[in-house]
């Protein structure tokens, strides 16, 4: 049996371009693009996803192999499939958003530790509500509605270069403001409650001189901050259940179009 250069370049071709979307994808998807995860997790998963996909592909025109567009098709999977990713990372990182401010309503906003996920410092209360985002991530499935929506996207979309358009990464920039925006809906109850306690005991402090603020202040802002995140946590699950639908259309509309 003889293979000739035409064939090894196809199957080569049939390979990497799919395996360059993915593996773009696990780098910046919430959960399991985190540093945490280990690299040959996300090595191996690339691998089994890749084998899945490959035979479900249309054929597409082979491209010579390693010469200039050829390292451009890998480059625009690759983006596309860091653009898929950073999209539903947008929704966790206004919940971080969200927990820093409600961090520095509580008196917390000194109170910062070392997140091994992300690679940086954030608010203790901002990695309590990155970790309770990813378990309803899980918890709802997302993880699968993500690999289903990974896998219709090489059937309608097989070319990445038909997304990668200037009107695509306008929508992306919409998409970013309206995710701070729910972040500051989520935020918005707390602080306003927060700021209410602040005020009474700002009005205390000045009628009672004596009052050591410090003592007395940070504790009481700590203490019903804590009975008010239990409170609100509920509506952490509507707000963040809410960013994701929106997210999962807007995704949908991109990758099916």
């Amino acid at each position: 049996m003889e293979i000739s250069d035409a064939q090894l370049q196809a199957w080569l071709q049939a390979a990497l371009f799919p395996m360059a979307r993915i593996g773009g994808l696990l780098i910046s998807a919430p959960v399991v693009g985190d540093r945490s995860a280990p690299a040959r997790v996300r090595l191996m998963l690339s691998l089994a996803l890749t084998l899945i996909v490959v035979p479900l592909m249309p054929e597409l025109p082979p491209l010579p192999a390693f010469t200039a567009d050829w390292w451009m098709r890998i480059a625009q999977e690759l983006m596309l499939g860091i653009m898929i990713g950073f999209v539903l990372k947008l929704v966790f990182e206004g919940v971080v958003l969200a927990g820093e401010l409600i961090g520095n309503s509580m008196g917390l906003g000194f109170a910062r530790m070392a997140d091994p996920l992300r690679g940086t410092d954030v608010p203790v209360v901002g990695q309590f509500l990155h970790l309770m985002a990813a378990l309803l991530f899980v918890t709802m499935g997302g993880h699968l509605q993500l690999i289903e929506l990974l896998v219709g996207s090489f059937r309608s979309v097989p070319d990445a270069s038909q997304l990668l358009v200037a009107t695509q990464f306008e929508t992306l920039a919409n998409l970013g403001g309206r995710v701070m925006s729910g972040a500051v809906m989520l935020a918005l109850p707390m602080v306003a409650s927060l700021l209410l306690v602040n005020l009474a005991f700002g009005v205390m402090s000045r009628s009672a001189p004596t009052l050591n603020g410090m003592s007395v202040g940070f504790p009481l802002a700590l203490a019903v901050g804590l009975i008010l995140l239990r409170v609100d946590l509920p509506h952490l699950r509507m707000v963040f259940t809410d960013q994701l639908q929106q997210v999962w259309r807007l995704l949908e509309l991109l990758v099916n179009r």
